[in-house]
């Protein structure tokens, strides 16, 4: 191969690496196959308990990292003595609301009901779908999240894009927690 070609290729290299999108789109399951959700990278999983509104709960992630941003898919398969409480049942979506804003100290901007977006057959009822964006800090640097808890039939899903105000683009975080869809 020649210089001159050599050359040209080792450019065109360069140039594919510069122009490689930061996110790499993907729609895949996730909460047991309970949602649909498009993630900006591969995901992966993390499965701890937690104490929520004097309950310990098993929470698993399906978690995708990009920069320094996260987006995140969380959820809780709720037991039937919470699914049977109505009043229990919002004090623990109510909760996991609270702890999206506390996880960085942050200010609501919002909070809003939405929909999901659900299959035609799809006969799990919408217990809960709101939207909130909120601004604080996280490791000490101006953060926000805009996040998205559901209860659809009895799972309590929490869908999470947080970075640095200065890192994550509104586009993105809106493009993640709005491709949720229920098969």
């Amino acid at each position: 191969m020649s210089m001159p070609l050599r050359i040209f290729f080792v450019l065109l290299l360069a140039a594919l690496a510069a122009c490689s999108p930061k996110f790499d789109w993907r729609e895949m399951p996730t909460a047991e196959g309970a949602v649909r959700v498009t993630f900006p990278a591969r995901p992966r999983p993390d499965r701890r308990e937690v104490d929520i509104a004097g309950h310990t709960l098993p929470l698993t992630f399906d978690i995708a990292p990009v920069d320094s941003s996260i987006f995140a898919v969380g959820y809780i398969v709720l037991p039937d003595s919470i699914m049977n409480d109505p009043a229990e049942l919002a004090r623990v979506a109510d909760a996991f609301e609270d702890v999206l804003r506390a996880n960085l100290r942050g200010t609501l901007t919002y909070r809003r009901e939405v929909s999901l977006k659900q299959a035609p057959s799809d006969t799990r009822k919408v217990l809960r779908a709101v939207e909130l964006e909120v601004h604080g800090t996280a490791a000490n640097m101006p953060s926000w999240m805009l996040g998205r808890v559901y209860v659809l039939g009895s799972h309590l899903i929490e869908v999470v894009a947080l970075g640095r105000e200065d890192e994550l683009p509104r586009e993105a975080a809106e493009t993640f927690v709005q491709s949720v869809r229920a098969d």
